[in-house]
């Protein structure tokens, strides 16, 4: 029996125009998944079998979601039609998104019923690159959020929808630093949900990418195939939690060979070109922490160290930190970046914790590490907003509260109260961000209120558009297990 307090999805059927299409040059879809192309031709039909009773106790709305299956660069309007009447039921906004991105119309009940009476066609309203959407996927159970499909139903008791959509698959995302931030998650939850349930999820989301004899089969943020290699060094996220299990799996010691080949080419540095970014301080220099201290490397230890303090003396600028520092032009951009906070916090918290709790817990240098972790937390303290939550750039309160950066700066501070370098005000904060920030979680706990990523510039980041993200997902995952950890202590 339908129950209007548990989100169901409802799947559509794809019936309309299903001409094969042609993907661009270069460009691949994920490994093992389907999709189909919607330009402004006879679009596409999308058609539901749903029960009456599901549809008249839909409490009010329903959420029409259709999911990118290859990287969009470029801004368009997807329309959606009622299929027999041809009257507009709304529009997909879709800017610069990436692959295993949803986006949703929400829906009254009315239009609700309308749509499962007489189904709806989707068609691109712009002119442009066709957008690729993920079809029915031969009717996977596991895929449901990726299959355009109707969400009907689910009450406010968010955080059980939310741990069981970012515990599946509906939380994987593009190998990198956006499926980094799940895995994260993902791992930190083990202790509050139980590694038993916990494990599965990663490895099914790792076997997306890993194959058995150990290759690396992804491809890039651009839909570009990449099998065993990495690109930049925001790929390499990832390699935490993968040596956390297997320390000593082939795509390691290809990833130690990627820096060393970074740091030969940009001066002793691991980064890309000539810029030095915050992201690093997570990507990199944080997994570099895991593996140095699985394998017993003491040079990989203190390349960690290395890379926060690059990263440090090269962005960190008072109560401001940029997300990047040219050192060719000698400019910064990205001032004060919700993100950029989020990386730098998390990445430098964790790199210390890993190395404190290794045989180099007696570093020296990780003193630095302590010290800029607390300046970084009262910096954090000075820009959060009466409710909780940071805003899309900290220092400019018209850009709007936003979410992921809210997520991953309070997650850095419970993780820091809970390892003891900060201060119980520190963690209160943290948890009054917890509990703000379930506001935006969507019926089935996907999270909202996130800005893109930042492939269109700082336009798309200062407009107040906002996404669905489980990279995102996966930043709240690692609060809700600092919060649970330190509550338990």
């Amino acid at each position: 029996m339908f129950n209007p307090n548990t989100p169901a999805y409802y799947p559509a059927k794809v019936t309309g125009n299903r001409a094969p299409g042609v993907l661009p040059e270069g460009r691949r879809l994920p490994r093992g998944w389907t999709a189909v192309p919607l330009d402004r031709g006879d679009g596409i039909l999308l058609e539901w079998e749903v029960p009456a009773s599901s549809v008249q106790r839909a409490a009010g709305e329903s959420r029409l979601r259709i999911a990118v299956a290859l990287d969009y660069r470029s801004e368009q309007k997807v329309e959606a039609f009622l299929a027999r009447s041809g009257e507009r039921i709304g529009s997909f906004d879709i800017r610069y998104a990436y692959t295993f991105q949803p986006f949703e119309i929400v829906l009254d009940g009315k239009r609700t019923a309308d749509a499962v009476r007489e189904g709806v066609l989707l068609r691109m309203a712009g002119d442009g690159q066709p957008i690729w959407i993920f079809d029915e996927l031969q009717g996977d159970e596991a895929r449901k959020l990726f299959v355009p499909h109707l969400l009907i139903g689910g009450g406010e008791r968010r955080i059980e929808p939310f741990l069981n959509s970012v515990a599946s698959l509906s939380s994987l995302q593009p190998f990198g630093w956006l499926e980094g931030c799940v895995l994260d998650g993902l791992y930190a939850l083990r202790p509050a949900v139980g590694a038993n349930h916990i494990d599965p999820v990663i490895e099914k989301h790792l076997g997306q990418y890993l194959s058995e004899d150990g290759r690396l089969l992804y491809e890039d943020l651009h839909g570009q195939a990449a099998d065993d290699k990495l690109t930049t060094i925001e790929a390499t996220l990832p390699l935490a939690v993968i040596a956390k299990l297997q320390a000593d799996h082939p795509v390691v010691l290809r990833t130690i060979s990627f820096w060393e080949s970074r740091s030969t080419a940009s001066r002793g540095a691991i980064v890309d070109g000539d810029s030095i970014t915050a992201e690093g301080t997570y990507t990199v220099a944080y997994p570099l922490a895991v593996i140095g201290s699985k394998l017993g490397r003491a040079d990989l230890a203190e390349r960690a160290v290395s890379e926060v303090l690059l990263r440090r003396d090269a962005l960190a600028r008072g109560q401001h930190l940029y997300l990047r520092y040219n050192r060719k032009t000698d400019t910064h951009v990205f001032r004060s970046w919700s993100r950029a906070y989020a990386w730098y916090m998390v990445g430098m918290t964790r790199t210390w914790h890993e190395l404190k709790r290794s045989v180099f817990g007696h570093m020296p240098e990780l003193g630095e590490l302590e010290r800029e972790i607390r300046r970084m937390a009262d910096v954090a303290m000075h820009w959060v907003r009466p409710e909780g939550l940071w805003t899309a750039f900290l220092d400019e309160p018209d850009t709007g509260a936003e979410t992921s950066g809210s997520a991953g700066i309070a997650a850095a501070l419970a993780l820091g109260a809970g390892y003891g370098l900060l201060e119980r005000h520190h963690y209160d904060a943290a948890a009054k961000t917890f509990e703000t920030i379930q506001s935006y979680l969507t019926p089935d706990g996907i999270l909202s209120g996130v800005t893109q990523h930042n492939a269109g510039g700082i336009e798309l980041q200062t407009c107040g558009y906002r996404v669905l993200s489980q990279m995102g997902m996966g930043l709240l995952a690692q609060l809700y297990a600092a919060v649970d950890a330190y509550k338990h202590a």
